[in-house]
Formats: C-alpha cells, sequence, structure tokens
C-alpha cells in the first residue's frame, strides 16, 4: 500500500451533477447518505455539513464497519483522511511561526544547517513554502525501498524522517524547483523541518512531529475539534478496504501495518478523524467565533506563489458555478478516500468519506459532495 495523489485540483470531483438534486431545504442527508452507498454498492460512507455560525447542522453515516460483518457504522467513528492530513501539517508550521519557533521564507539550509554544507545546490534556494506547495523539486514519493524498509524500521519516526531527509537532500532534486508536482515526499521533509526545529528548542517538550500536532493543532482547536483525531489505521471502528482477489469485490484491510502507509509517512497523509471532530477544525478555515486568526487563514489558503496557481498550502482552489470560490482537497491511503471543501461565500464546510478506494467510490463522493456544494449554497441564504 503507497501513499498516491488524489486529485488535488479538484475540479474533476464536483463536474458530476446529478438529475433532480432535491431543494437546499429538504435534503434529508441520511437519506442522501443511504441511497448513495446503495446505489454504488460501497461498505460504508459518511457525511457532514458544519457552517461556521450553527456548528455541526447535518451528519449521517452509512453501512459496515467492515465488508460482510454486522457492525454498522456509527456518527462517532473516525475516518482515515489521508492528503487531508497536508493542510493540518502545514497549519501546524504556521502555529510554530505564530508563537516565534518558526519563520516563512526560510530555506532548507536554514531548517536543515546540519545538512548545509553537503546539501545538493539544487535545494539550496527551495523554502518552506515550496514545500508545503509542492514546488520544491521533490518526487511524488519517497523511494519504493524507503517505504518497504520503514515500516520494518524500529528506528523512531523522527529518526526515520531525519535520515530520509539527509539521503534526499545531498542528492539532486528530482523536479525542478518552482513547477508543481504533488509531493508526498516534500511534506516528509517538511515534517523533518519542523522536528528538526523542535529539537532546538528548550522550551518545548514534545519532539516528534505527532506529539507537535497533538500540542500545537488539535489541543489549541475549537472545543470538539480532537473529537477522533490519531494517526494510522483507526484502532476501532471502521477499517479499510482493497480490491478483493483478481479484482472481485473489496476485502477489509484490518488494523496493523498492512493497513496503512509507513507511520513515518505521517505529515503526508497518515491523520484518521471523526466527521464531527473533522469538520469542526476545518471551520477554524472560515471566518467565525471558531476562526484561526486572520493572518495565518490568509496565509495558508492564498495560491502560491501567485494568484495564478490554483493551489496554497495543503488546499486546492476553483470557482464553483453555485457556490462561488471554494477550498478543496481530497486524500486515499488506497483504501479509504476522504473529500474536504471549504465554502467561504456561505461559511460552510463539507466532508465526505468512504471506507475504500474504487473508481466506484470516486463516483459516489463526486455525487454526493456536488450535492453538498449546492445544499450548502442554498441554506446558507
Amino acid at each position: 500500500m503507497f501513499a498516491r495523489r488524489i486529485a488535488t485540483v479538484l475540479s474533476a470531483l464536483i463536474l458530476l451533477v446529478s438529475p433532480a438534486f432535491p431543494e437546499p431545504s429538504k435534503l434529508d442527508l441520511q437519506t442522501q447518505v443511504d441511497r448513495m452507498r446503495t446505489e454504488y454498492g460501497l461498505v460504508a460512507m459518511g457525511a457532514v455539513v458544519a457552517t461556521s455560525k450553527a456548528g455541526v447542522v447535518a451528519l449521517a453515516v452509512s453501512g459496515e464497519r467492515a465488508k460482510g460483518r454486522v457492525d454498522p457504522v456509527q456518527p462517532s467513528d473516525a475516518w482515515h483522511i489521508g492528503s487531508n492530513t497536508k493542510m493540518l501539517t502545514a497549519l501546524l508550521y504556521a502555529g510554530l511561526v505564530e508563537v516565534g519557533h518558526a519563520e516563512w521564507g526560510v530555506t532548507l539550509p536554514e531548517l536543515f544547517p546540519a545538512l548545509a554544507s553537503e546539501m545538493d545546490a539544487g535545494w539550496r534556494k527551495v523554502t518552506i513554502e515550496d514545500l508545503l506547495s509542492h514546488r520544491s523539486g521533490a518526487a511524488p514519493n519517497a523511494s519504493l525501498a524507503w517505504m518497504l524498509g520503514s515500516k520494518a524500521s524500529k528506528q523512531s519516526l523522527p529518526v526515520q524522517r531525519a535520515n530520509l531527509a539527509r539521503t534526499v537532500l545531498t542528492a539532486p532534486p528530482a523536479g525542478k524547483p518552482g513547477e508543481f508536482t504533488y509531493s508526498n515526499l516534500g511534506y516528509i521533509l517538511a515534517g523533518a523541518a519542523i522536528e528538526r526545529l523542535a529539537a532546538e528548542m528548550p522550551s518545548l517538550i514534545a519532539r516528534s512531529y505527532e506529539l507537535l500536532m497533538r500540542e500545537f493543532v488539535i489541543d489549541k482547536a475549537p472545543a470538539g475539534a480532537a473529537l477522533g483525531f490519531g494517526f494510522g489505521p483507526p484502532g476501532s471502528g471502521i477499517e479499510g478496504h482493497a480490491p478483493g482477489l483478481f479484482g472481485l469485490g473489496v476485502k477489509a484491510q484490518g488494523r496493523g501495518v498492512g493497513a496503512d502507509n509507513p507511520a513515518a509517512l505521517g505529515p503526508a497523509g497518515t491523520a484518521h478523524y471523526s466527521l464531527r471532530g473533522h469538520a469542526l477544525m476545518l471551520l477554524s478555515f472560515l471566518e467565525g467565533p471558531r476562526a484561526l486568526p486572520a493572518a495565518i487563514r490568509k496565509k495558508l489558503l492564498t495560491p502560491y506563489p501567485d494568484q495564478a496557481s490554483d493551489y496554497g498550502f495543503g488546499w486546492a482552489n476553483s470557482m464553483h458555478d453555485e457556490a462561488g470560490r471554494i477550498y478543496m482537497h481530497a486524500g486515499s491511503n488506497t483504501v479509504w478516500l476522504s473529500q474536504v471543501v471549504l465554502v467561504p461565500d456561505h461559511g460552510a464546510v463539507i466532508i465526505v468519506n468512504t471506507n475504500q478506494y474504487t473508481p466506484k467510490a470516486e463516483k459516489a463522493v463526486r455525487e454526493l459532495t456536488e450535492l453538498l456544494l449546492r445544499h450548502a449554497s442554498g441554506a446558507a441564504e
């Protein structure tokens, strides 16, 4: 199982228009989630709509926690969110900047001073913004050897990430710095940089990316936004599903190391979250009582390096015919699929999840996302 890009420029996820949408005021989310899961033959599906004024206004789940078991999904269950972890990694770095532990605009030699003398010249002008916007020149993923070895490694996650940074940064970039290439590897390097900064801060007790995420993002989030958050496959509840033998059906993947990417890939996408907790966290990116500081929201959502780009820091952006400007992302570790959307003009957050990644799952997510975008656009009027 390997990390994959899931349409970071997500216009395709909102182009599928279904006939006979209900009027916004008459939308029954439970009915729609049940219908979509049944129509596309999914094991489980869940969705939530939240607004900056009212918090979670609709949440529905449908199906089984694992195929073939009489164990229905519960509203409080956690779902793997894959690359939707990236916006939280960018938020973690922004949080460190806010308290003076980090700076924007710093280059890789400044982030990794111990590597500066041996760093390949191709990396020397790359900044933290380049890493977080997929413009660093890093390859899409770490090598296959690293991915396989990391799962069996006894080294701590920070040591694994630091060693990977040394291997990568002392060789030439795989791509051209400044050009967009969606990169899980770039986000692992960002995680290693965060851990390097933390190691030099005597005031910080936490040293690993995972503990820093808890301290500077999750524990500081609005009430309820910590619900169901963690790393790796959920420890209970729903399981992810992979295609069965010869591609027939899907099979539950359990909760072991084979059910997710290597844990060291964390900054790029190994988090899980309950629908309610995730929605409340994402509301902090919108204006309202739960909002992050305006400077952080502007930094993370603004296209980088300029308005010609359609990607900021963990968020793609585009225009929707009815909802206006939207910010979105999707994530999958190949056995889950999670789609998130911010709708600033209507103060809304939409999340649609499934516990499998198949063509049918993609279609179901597209259709339900479009329906909920229309609903959110009308419901906030």
